[in-house]
């Protein structure tokens, strides 16, 4: 039975990432192996894959002579997850519905719970009569524990790439981790933890090479951050969920948190709940975190000539102390992202936007350019002070605001804090974002929630925030727009300079323009039930497709169900009916009406208050 490392392991293994804290027992898996190892309650196990591409599979057994054992059937029914994750659904249970041990960190994302560890019967059906298998190794492992055997072991397994198609099939690929992802767990009670690396070499299961899986137990008594690893893209670096400045203020109203964007972000507040916070919204005040937004500081003296290249709006109209909302375009006239650009002066812009990769995209574009400019991620973060009533709430902070337009930003001092505000929002309603330094965040979010108080302010979450931005016709990545998505199919067409003789995929866009594909519209459903994003659009009483959702909501304003949808240009028409196909598009459909991308105050008099 492989047996515990001596210590000081690191300098022994250099494959590996350095400990996360105090290490109490490490162990190396080889490849095609699996053991066995007792944890006790309040020690953390990390899994860590050494080479990338291998899966491993995990039990946990816990109660009274460890008869308890994990049930990844109880797990997903308690948490509504296929499988744990880091944040507030993260435990795994066992058979009696207790818990068993916690997912703190994830540097993967893509596991598997819906299939046994490997199995002598798989191997032989394939044709590999005696070939290891998990499942047979495990009960080597365990036998000593006075566990018994089992033909296939019902397991979490880690690193392993599943997937669910439309028609119910189960399939797998090469694990998407790298060397040195992991998985950290908390656990709950004293349990026996088993772990595989898995003998799989068959199939792209372990990337037809099977490689060692390393355990490392840390003490109890730590604290380890819940974080889900990222990475945008293929040269970018792993990003591991953080809080925001405003985070630790927030976690004392809420434990409701859930990633975005790379931040813990609220769902909604305790004691209140999402529909208080939206009439807060829609009625008074409510203060949201949008940290989670990019921040690059463009400068030099072809910081214009970048800009007004890449982003869509006409920057010429643009003076200092102004902003524009449009997006970043690509050369075959699709969105790299959408976002403001604040003008400071002609050498001097800040792009806010949703991505990482948006400050890459423009290095590139000015590389190839052959541009004097600099691009900087700033380091700032912001909250969005939002409804009728949040220009007189901060008045009495920052009078300078009273006179502030649409689109302008001020730098101000708020009692000693300096601050960038700027008149815009993602609600439809009036409202301003304060950016500030990381250490000054919870001075600002305190003075801001004791100012709002007798105005009725409340803070807003994730859930709020999006049946506020639906009900406004704005567009979120991922469900409006990616890539491959034109201004004009994405309902901000009117955001194209299309005059601009220098601006990317300005031929692509022109013919766009002409014809797109489809047309962003709003719609407003017949009976309260909700669509949901991908749920097909259909021609009136017909079996064609015209379209399809792309957002949906239930707007408590309007009390009618809406959504935002893409549909071809002949059903665009405001008043057309179309049908939205609820649950597989064929048992329900649901008539709808066409109108604007805005189902609420389309001629933006709220926002321009």
């Amino acid at each position: 039975m492989t047996t515990p490392l001596q210590r000081p392991i690191a300098k022994r293994y250099s494959d590996v990432p350095p400990p996360l804290g105090e290490v109490v027992a490490e162990y190396r898996i080889a490849p095609g192996d699996a053991i066995a190892y007792p944890v006790t309650a309040g020690q953390y196990v990390q899994l860590i894959d050494v080479a990338g591409s291998q899966c491993s599979d995990f039990l946990a057994f816990g109660g009274q002579g460890y008869g308890d054992p994990l049930d990844a059937t109880v797990t997903r029914t308690l948490t509504g997850l296929a499988v744990p994750q880091a944040g507030l659904p993260s435990k795994v249970f066992s058979q009696a519905m207790q818990p068993l041990v916690e997912v703190v960190q994830d540097t993967c994302g893509r596991h598997d719970s819906f299939l046994l560890a490997c199995t002598a019967r798989y191997y032989e059906d394939a044709g590999y009569p005696g070939h290891p298998s998990c499942s047979d190794n495990f009960n080597r492992v365990l036998a000593p524990y006075g566990i018994a055997p089992r033909p296939g072991w019902p397991a979490l397994n880690f690193f392993y790439n599943t997937s669910v198609d439309g028609q119910g099939a189960i399939g797998f690929a090469e694990p998407l981790s790298r060397p040195g992802d992991y998985v950290l767990l908390l656990a709950h009670q004293d349990v026996l933890c088993a772990s595989s690396a898995c003998p799989d070499d068959i199939d792209p299961a372990n990337g037809w090479h099977p490689t060692p899986i390393h355990v490392r137990i840390y003490a109890a008594g730590q604290t380890f951050a819940r974080a889900i690893g990222r990475r945008v893209a293929a040269d970018f670096p792993l990003r591991l969920t953080q809080d925001s400045a405003f985070t630790p203020c927030i976690r004392q109203l809420t434990d409701d948190l859930t990633e975005y964007n790379g931040f813990w972000v609220p769902g909604s507040f305790a004691h209140q709940g999402d529909q208080a916070e939206y009439w807060a919204l829609r009625q008074r005040a409510a203060l949201m975190d949008l940290s989670a937004l990019r921040k690059f500081e463009v400068r030099g003296a072809d910081a214009f000539a970048l800009l007004q290249h890449a982003f869509s709006r006409n920057l010429e109209k643009i003076a200092p102390g102004q902003g524009a909302y449009g997006c970043l375009l690509n050369p075959h006239g699709g969105i790299v992202d959408d976002g403001i650009v604040l003008c400071f002066s002609p050498t001097r812009y800040r792009y806010v936007g949703n991505c990482d990769t948006d400050g890459a995209w423009l290095h590139k574009v000015a590389q190839e350019k052959g541009w004097t400019v600099a691009i900087e991620t700033v380091d700032l973060h912001n909250l969005a002070l939002q409804g009728p009533l949040a220009r007189n709430l901060l008045q009495t902070l920052v009078p300078e605001v009273a006179n502030l337009g649409y689109f302008q930003f001020i730098e101000a001092q708020v009692e000693h804090l300096p601050l960038l505000i700027s008149r815009t929002g993602y609600t439809g309603e009036l409202g301003y974002e304060l950016f500030v330094s990381p250490q000054h965040g919870a001075t600002l979010w305190k003075m801001l929630m004791a100012a709002g108080q007798p105005w009725g302010m409340l803070p807003l979450g994730m859930k709020a925030l999006d049946r506020a931005r639906i009900e406004a016709g704005l567009l979120a990545r991922g469900h409006e727009f990616d890539d491959l998505t034109s201004p004009y199919q994405a309902g901000i067409g009117w955001a194209v300079a299309l005059k601009k003789p220098d601006l990317i995929g300005r031929a692509a866009l022109e013919a766009i323009r002409r014809r797109p594909p489809r047309l962003a519209v709003g719609l407003v459903l017949t009976g309260p039930e909700v669509a949901a994003h991908g749920q097909p659009v259909f021609a009136a009483g017909e079996q064609w497709r015209v379209g399809q959702i792309t957002s949906a909501t239930f707007s408590p304003i309007l009390n009618a169900s809406i959504a935002m949808a893409q549909v071809v240009p002949e059903y665009a028409e405001p008043g057309t009916s179309v049908e939205v196909g609820l649950l597989d598009g064929l048992k329900r459909r649901v008539l709808a009406t066409v109108g604007p991308l805005a189902t609420f105050d389309p001629t933006k008099n709220r926002v321009r208050a």
